[in-house]
């Protein structure tokens, strides 16, 4: 079977239509070979990382338990930004504009409903792994400025002359630079530390089959962090222009690789179909003493699982090879199948175990964690107006007031309205979805009642005839 390579903590996903056999959804096995041989350091370095990550995640969640609340810091939705890089014949595939729009919207929704526990197909999670569906606390949401502090609709599109490696294209086994982010007819990489950065595109040469592949802090130059995708697995579609076609349809390809990015492994472990730990000789394993991901609430597993499997164990999923260590059950529900993590199809993928979750959380929600940077700008993620920058408003400024804050779900706003006109008041949430509109009136006073609503960061703007001023708020 031909193997697509790729670095630490990088999903490379294969497309199934050019296989005869079943594809190697990721290389990272592969690739962490590739780096070993080139600089012998590398294998220290991934194994204190894969050690480190139970013990992150125990720390994380005994820290948010003491600190009795989900999140254990102030932490904003993480600015996600789109690099769309395609020539007319794909950017036509994908709907033009409007089907952009569409995919990129779909995109962050799975997003955070995939790190938050809210997924509808958790419903097909069977009853022994309900009590392991983990949620990670971190949400997303498309940028709304650019570095510049200009308008921006969270994507970035650049139809190319063609399709071929000069273009746009990455290929992985023979680059060591990746075109699309670094060439002249690519897009480059925004403030890495404040933005999150996804290369929509079209693989080329030795990867034509990548599905992903990530960069993650921990690897590689600065300017290549992020998430590289193709360009027609972004986001969730069903039918029409722009679709894709199943079982990579759900948007569950950048789930995956986002996972990556948080540092967080295949269960299996990437060790050659061995067990963690021990040799087995059971039909299918490999022999020799194998590896895990480092996650104590993945069980044991000593390959990839594939496709859509029906689930053979009463409350669970499926045994594989490593069932038994000597007479020890160690797959009492079955092997982590159903993870984000594995390779099986989209709709086969339904949670982050407790541990996968809190480990990606020790990385982005406390403070001094690999990706904090990440979530510490909630003014990237409020819409601007259309010309640019949001206009001078400093005179404004010693008007308003917004109270109490952080609250428990009233908010009061007063402002002199002899000195200013209010047109209107706008509530939106940190992915800047509008949650609230009051319209202006010739009073100094309004009251909005925000109960109804999930616990969190918002943003009031309150637009004037000569500005608007925006105002976080916490609601607890």
């Amino acid at each position: 079977m031909k193997k697509i390579f790729t670095m630490i903590g990088a999903g490379v996903l294969l497309h199934t239509t050019v296989f005869a056999q079943q594809p190697e959804r990721c290389g990272m096995k592969a690739w962490h070979d590739k780096m070993i041989a080139q600089d012998p350091s590398w294998a220290e370095k991934f194994q204190a990382q894969k050690e480190a990550l139970q013990a992150d995640a125990e720390s994380y969640l005994l820290y948010k338990a003491q600190a009795g609340t989900e999140r254990t810091t102030v932490t904003s939705a993480i600015p996600v930004i789109f690099h769309i890089i395609v020539d007319s014949a794909q950017f036509n595939n994908l709907g033009g504009t409007s089907g952009i729009i569409k995919r990129c919207d779909s995109q962050i929704a799975v997003l955070n409903r995939d790190f938050n526990k809210q997924n509808s197909d958790s419903s097909l999670i069977p009853a022994s792994w309900k009590s392991l569906y983990g949620n990670s606390g971190i949400s997303f949401g498309l940028a709304r400025k650019d570095p510049s502090g200009n308008c921006s609709p969270g994507y970035e599109i650049r139809i190319i002359a063609g399709s071929t490696l000069t273009d746009a294209g990455y290929d992985v086994i023979n680059e060591t630079t990746p075109k699309e982010k670094l060439a002249s007819t690519g897009l480059a990489s925004w403030d890495h530390t404040k933005y999150f950065n996804v290369w929509c595109i079209n693989f080329t040469g030795a990867a034509a089959s990548l599905l992903g592949i990530t960069v993650p802090p921990a690897g590689g130059p600065s300017s290549q962090h992020g998430v590289c995708i193709l360009y027609n697995s972004l986001g969730k579609t069903t039918s029409g222009a722009g679709s894709f076609p199943s079982p990579y349809n759900k948007g569950r390809t950048l789930t995956h690789e986002v996972g990556h990015f948080f540092e967080i492994w295949h269960p299996w472990g990437d060790d050659g179909g061995r067990c963690p730990t021990w040799s087995s000789t059971a039909s299918g394993c490999s022999s020799g003493t194998g590896s895990d991901d480092g996650i104590s609430d993945t069980p044991p597993e000593s390959d990839a699982v594939y496709g859509s499997p029906t689930y053979t164990i009463s409350g669970g999923t499926i045994h594989d090879c490593c069932e038994f260590h000597g007479t020890t059950e160690t797959q009492p529900i079955g092997v982590a199948c159903l993870s984000y993590m594995d390779y099986t199809d989209d709709g086969a993928m339904h949670m982050f175990t407790t541990l996968q979750a809190a480990a990606m959380a020790s990385k982005v929600l406390v403070s001094g964690g690999e990706s904090y940077s990440l979530t510490q700008n909630p003014s990237l993620l409020v819409p601007c107006t259309t010309t640019g920058v949001e206009p001078s408003v400093t005179e404004l400024k010693s008007s308003l007031s917004v109270y109490p804050n952080p609250t428990t779900g009233e908010i009061n706003i007063s402002v002199n309205s002899q000195e200013e006109i209010l047109d209107n008041i706008v509530v939106v949430n940190l992915v800047g979805q509008q949650v609230a509109l009051v319209q202006g009136q010739n009073k100094d006073y309004y009251s909005i009642d925000l109960s109804g609503l999930s616990k969190g960061i918002y943003f009031v703007k309150c637009n004037f005839a000569s500005g608007s001023v925006t105002r976080k708020i916490l609601l607890q």
